[in-house]
């Protein structure tokens, strides 16, 4: 029995539960789920972190281990430091697969090289260990808003692990499916962005953007080959499999180039024609990161305002860390929220190009189309799964509630 079958099986009884706390909600539903709904996984799918070691192995296979840490080496890289990492990261994903097995749950462990929707569909809990990115990689193979997700941070030293567990789990993996048998973890529900594709040549086939690497003729290694998802029939509209839970990001693939787009927000009558350095639309998850790395300000910069401001008041590093704080904070909002936040990247502003009086740099929208200009253009799922997208094609971006991602959390 999955965990959402039994949710919707215990409902009647958690409403009745939940009605003596009305004046906290939140907190009610979070003893229910706590008290009421042990999770044990028949099935879990392992998506592990492929190393930067193991990159390297694979873009060099003719190459001895001494010659590796030669050229590694010559290139600037830190030969000892990435075997390091690469170790901590395996030894972690041999502890999971050790108390997986004591637990008698059947399980499969993929990587980034070897990706296959069937498995997805196979397990009844996905379990990414690695980083965020990991994570990421994992969402995109999820297509509904039923199969749990819950990710382990293999590093924590090196990855922040803003969508996995807390550190401590990495040092006790038992103590988490102890957590989950005996009911006490939380549901989060993430939004995700369904991306719609109109227009010629928009079947052209996917790429992942470490294909195209720093290093060139780089080898299509680093996936599975994505385009074996393409039909016989090329219809004029397509909805792409991959639903991305950070961002979509719209632009020319060589990032030097200015990108061409028309933009329309919402149920805009006319499209805004915009250059700049790409359009950047993110969901609730997505606002903490590259959303807000786009956004954010530095102290430099609110100094700097402020001095215009008033040339003769001195203002403390307190008093702008705290301006620096509230606007940057400003900028999330919540995971479960159907609603997306853009940004335009660099928008170009000049007596050509004045700023668009109807079109912010940046705002909320429940939908957005994008239509192409580009010549070497692409969409790019949570900086990763990427497709073309040149001249004349049409994108629309919008978010849905059977498309949200069934995300499973502990206490810190």
């Amino acid at each position: 029995m999955t965990t959402l079958n039994y949710l919707r099986r215990r409902s009647g009884k958690a409403v009745q539960f939940l009605q003596p706390h009305k004046y906290n909600v939140n907190n009610s539903l979070r003893i229910f789920l706590r008290n009421e709904s042990s999770f044990v996984p028949r099935r879990v799918l392992i998506v592990a972190k492929l190393s930067r070691y193991c990159f390297e192995k694979m873009r060099e296979p003719n190459l001895s281990e001494e010659e590796l840490k030669v050229k590694l080496q010559e290139r600037g890289s830190d030969y000892h430091a990435m075997f390091a990492n690469h170790l901590i990261s395996e030894s972690v994903k041999n502890k999971v697969t050790e108390v997986l097995r004591k637990m008698n749950i059947e399980y499969k462990v993929i990587n980034r090289e070897n990706l296959d929707s069937s498995n997805f569909v196979w397990a009844d809990l996905i379990l990414p260990v690695g980083g965020d990115g990991t994570f990421l990689l994992a969402s995109n193979m999820i297509f509904d808003n039923k199969k749990p997700i819950m990710g382990i941070n293999s590093n924590p030293d090196r990855s922040e692990g803003y969508l996995l567990l807390p550190p401590k789990y990495t040092e006790n993996i038992p103590e988490i499916f102890e957590m989950l048998k005996a009911g006490n973890y939380h549901v989060r529900i993430r939004q995700r962005i369904r991306t719609t594709l109109k227009g010629d040549n928009i079947w052209d086939p996917p790429f992942h953007t470490h294909e195209k690497s720093r290093v060139i003729g780089g080898e299509r290694f680093y996936t599975q080959d994505l385009s074996n998802q393409i039909p016989n029939n090329l219809p004029k509209e397509r909805r792409l499999p991959w639903l991305a839970l950070n961002e979509v990001f719209v632009a020319e693939i060589l990032s030097a180039r200015t990108s061409s787009l028309l933009i329309k927000v919402n149920n805009e009558a006319n499209y805004h024609v915009v250059k700049s350095s790409g359009l950047c639309v993110s969901t609730g998850t997505g606002s903490t990161s590259w959303y807000r790395s786009i956004n954010s300000v530095s102290p430099q910069v609110v100094q700097e305002i402020l001095g215009f401001l008033n040339e003769k008041k001195q203002f403390s590093r307190e008093q702008i860390d705290k301006i620096c704080t509230a606007f940057n904070n400003s900028l999330f909002f919540d995971a479960d929220k159907l609603q997306l936040c853009y940004v335009v990247r660099d928008m170009i502003v000049n007596d050509a190009w004045p700023l668009s009086k109807l079109l912010p740099h940046r705002g909320f929208c429940n939908k957005i189309t994008v239509k192409s200009q580009c010549y070497d253009g692409g969409i790019v799922l949570d900086g990763g799964i990427a497709v073309p997208f040149n001249y004349g094609c049409t994108a629309i971006m919008e978010t849905y509630p059977e498309d949200s991602l069934f995300t499973l959390t502990l206490p810190d």
